[in-house]
Order: C-alpha cells, then structure tokens, then sequence
C-alpha cells in the first residue's frame, strides 16, 4: 500500500490548467480526475481564499493522500470516492447543482501502477488484478477464462497492438497447462511470443488493454463528458489532458458533436433542426513545453484541450 509520506505524483501541465480554466475566486470547480491533488491545490491556491473545489477518484487510496495533502484548505475542499462516469449524480448527492470549471487528466498516476499488489505492473511481479476499485471482473478472470478472440480483441482495440492474434494464442495455449495468475507469469507469455524487440512497448500495450477493459476507461470518459456540458455554468470551461489515441478520440469525437450539433439533411439550404452549439473550443491543442518534459518524463504524451459552455 503507498504511504502518505510518499512523493506526491506530478501532474502535468498545472500553469496551463490554471489558465485554460479560468480559475476566478468565488467560484466552483471539479477535478474529477483527483489523484494525489495536484491540480486541485493550484486551483485552490488561485482561488484565493474563496471558492471550492470538489475532487473526485474512483481510487479510495488516492483519495486518502488527496486529503492529507489539501488539509490545510479545510472545506473548502471536499473529496468524494466515485466514478467520474456518474458525475451528475456525485454531485447532486453532495448538493453541488452546478460548477464553473471541469479538469480530467487522464493519466494514471505512477504512485498507482507502480504497486505490485494492484496487478497494473509488467516489470514487477504481482497478482493479476488491474482493479482500480476491486470490484467486477480481474485480469485473471479474463485472461483465464475469456476466448481466444475476446482476448485478441481486447488487446487490438485497446492496446492498439498488431500482434495481438499472435499474443492471445498464446495466452490461451499457456494457460492450457495451468491458470495465468501473476502479471510475471502474463509478461514472460508475452515475451516468449514476440521475441526482445520493442517488448517494452509491446508490453505496456498489451497491460494497457486490459487496464483499458477492465475499468471502461473510454466508456466511463465518455459517459462523463455526455454530463459535463449540463452541469457547467454558462462560461465554464471543460479542461481535458489525454495521453493516447483511444482517448483522444473519445474526446474529439464528443467536441466535434458538441460543435455541429445540426441534424438536418445536408441538401436543406439552412438548419431547420433548431439544434445550436453548447460549446466553443477555447484554444488549439496544448502540449507541455521540453522543460517540462524533462522535469516531468510522463508529461511527454500530454495533450490538453479545453472548450466553453457558451449556451
């Protein structure tokens, strides 16, 4: 279990969360991504004095380091252990209405996969879990008792992996012999199958894929974006940071709809529909500058992108 006196994860891009935001004092803003906090204190700190922040992790030790950290804010902020899939609710069950500003940094905090015991881990051994919230089904349970296609297809669509019929083959003849239960055991079918080039990447594909499935990472991403623009306060701002193609477009593909929201006939000369935008892109594409990047090597692949209610 990671411990409270830990180094806190970095998190990315903070200056220009702060500025995508907005952030004003008196208002109210939601970091449903909380992790150990890191964007919530500099959104604290700017507020000022005034304001709130709610913080949101489906990660019930995260939320404990979250806490200890942004003590000294005292209420105003206010954690809550929830799936950001079910924002809306999150937040009328704690009778927040509305809110000013959104962040979701969709990374995954080192402090988290970095635990053997969680199962998110190629390169140390432990059991094969990947459960953020210990419920549902466990790597184990799949990579055991899944078909060869299942697993095939997990890993392509997930992981985005072209051996990916190759790997599942074998998987399903390996497991043959005995079950698959350490993410040790899961790596070295892995490498036994593709050989040492690039098995690094190759690895971290495929433990992806299953982090992906298991959790619903992209249905629960979409899922919340559907909500957000409802719950924002007309002017508020919706901060997003992605870090590979499977969410950037989820993300894309809710801003584009969000922006041509029009469901008429392409031949009608004008929109008869009534359906007008939400939300306007605030700015292009924000990615961390080198020096970041250096400081920060995880910061390498962060891409923000921030859009406005405007109705």
């Amino acid at each position: 279990m990671t411990s409270l006196r830990e180094p806190f994860h970095k998190s990315v891009l903070l200056e220009q969360v702060l500025e995508s935001l907005a952030v004003a004092s008196g208002r109210v803003y939601c970091d449903v991504t909380l992790g150990d906090g890191g964007h919530s204190e500099v959104i604290l700190k700017r507020l000022n004095g005034t304001g709130m922040v709610i913080g949101i992790d489906r990660d019930a030790q995260a939320i404990e380091r979250a806490q200890h950290r942004l003590a000294p804010f005292g209420n105003r902020f206010k954690a809550v252990v929830g799936n950001f899939a079910e924002i809306k609710e999150l937040l009328r069950t704690n009778n927040i209405q509305a809110v000013d500003g959104f962040v979701c940094d969709l990374g995954v905090s080192m402090l988290q996969i970095s635990e053997p015991s969680r199962g998110f881990m190629f390169s140390a051994d432990g059991p094969l879990d990947m459960r953020m919230e210990g419920a549902g089904l466990s790597a184990a349970e799949i990579i055991n008792d899944y078909s060869q296609n299942e697993i095939a297809d997990i890993i392509w669509r997930y992981g985005e992996e072209r051996r990916a019929r190759h790997i599942a083959r074998a998987i399903v003849t390996a497991r043959a012999g005995q079950p698959i239960k350490s993410t040790g055991e899961l790596a070295s079918i892995v490498r036994r199958a593709v050989g040492e080039r690039y098995i690094v990447k190759t690895l971290a594909r495929v433990f992806q894929s299953f982090r992906i499935y298991i959790n619903d990472e992209l249905g629960s991403l979409a899922r919340f974006l559907s909500q957000a623009v409802e719950l924002l306060n007309c002017g508020g701002r919706l901060v997003t940071i992605e870090y590979h193609s499977l969410e950037s477009r989820v993300i894309k593909d809710f801003i584009y709809r969000e922006t041509h929201p029009c469901t008429c006939p392409k031949e009608l000369p004008r929109c008869v529909c009534g359906r007008t935008p939400r939300i306007r892109i605030v700015h292009k594409l924000v990615k961390p500058a080198e020096g970041e990047i250096r400081a920060n090597p995880s910061a390498r692949s962060a891409r923000l992108r921030v859009v406005e209610k405007i109705a």
